[in-house]
């Protein structure tokens, strides 16, 4: 069975299944879960003028959005009053970020399976379905349904972080990447002072075994591609390479300064993330120029699902 969890933006905890269901008065509507397994795909087809039938020319993931329905009954725990838990359990969920606060999250919503346990952060979109009929005091049960949206669509688990380094001013070895996950995987390197060669190579191979080789995106073979980085000193505090699309610099330094136009080579950026089903692969990385006692680098791997369950 599995474990689900709301923990609230204001920093409450309701296990409204599996285990511990229902000890804040929570749980889980019977028939008023949607949206809660399959990230949402849109598709694009086109139809050439004689052709028979069509090929895809696009697919994207849109947000998610779920409706969940909570049956609220404070006749569950000792002492519970009805108005003060339908209360609290209403401020666990809001439209935005509190914009007072600077520490302020949104609410999220926890799975967890014998093998995984994976998060989603939702918001409110619209307000929440709440007509019970008849006094729900009087009642002591309330069952308001949630219409919930999660901008960032897949489940998450905690970003997975392997690292390099060297004692010395110079060195080269490698980092290991890796994606069991079903979505691309877009990495981050975060690199200290020198003057750092990182990969950027390109896939090959099915699922569960690729191996760096000929894209078949680009048509090209990348497979021992390097990009010379920016000279990272002591002002810069350090480097960052971002790959997710969404990310406002690609090279930045630890300061946020956009570093794409020292780049080494005009024109040559970093184009490879890794693709899912990647097995263990250890990358080439290597500096010179560093501090006297050494330079590391970083490879965060985001891991992204498009349900809460399975996929590996």
């Amino acid at each position: 069975m599995l474990t689900i969890i709301i923990y609230g933006c204001d920093g409450s905890i309701w296990p409204v299944h599996g285990d511990g269901a229902g000890t804040e008065g929570v749980w889980l509507g019977k028939d008023q879960v949607k949206g809660l397994f399959s990230a949402p795909v849109r598709t694009a087809w086109k139809s050439r003028a004689r052709q028979s039938g069509g090929q895809m020319k696009g697919k994207w993931n849109e947000w998610r959005d779920l409706s969940l329905g909570f049956h609220i009954v404070a006749a569950r725990v000792p002492g519970g009053d009805q108005e003060d838990i339908m209360s609290r359990f209403r401020k666990a969920f809001d439209y935005q970020e509190d914009p007072w606060d600077h520490d302020a999250k949104l609410a999220r919503i926890e799975v967890i399976s014998d093998i995984s346990t994976r998060s989603l952060d939702v918001q409110l979109y619209e307000q929440r379905d709440f007509d019970p009929g008849i006094d729900p005091l009087v009642s002591n049960h309330g069952n308001p349904v949630f219409p919930l949206r999660a901008g960032q669509p897949f489940f998450y688990e905690p970003d997975l972080i392997k690292s390099w380094s060297t004692a010395g001013t110079s060195g080269s070895g490698t980092v290991e990447v890796s994606n069991p996950t079903d979505q691309i995987m877009n990495q981050k390197w975060i690199v200290t002072r020198g003057d750092w060669v990182l990969p950027d190579i390109s896939w090959e191979g099915p699922h569960g075994a690729r191996v760096p080789g000929v894209s078949k995106l680009t048509g090209r073979d990348d497979s021992a591609r390097a990009i010379i980085m920016p000279t990272i000193g002591a002002l810069q505090g350090g480097g960052v390479v971002e790959l997710d699309p969404m990310a406002d610099l690609m090279v930045r330094d630890a300061h946020d300064t956009n570093l794409l136009g020292q780049m080494p080579t005009p024109g040559i950026f970093f184009e490879y993330a890794i693709p899912p089903g990647t097995p263990p692969t250890p990358l080439p990385v290597s500096v010179t120029n560093a501090p006297t006692g050494g330079a590391m680098v970083q490879l965060v791997q985001p891991r992204r699902w498009s349900e809460p369950i399975g996929g590996q």
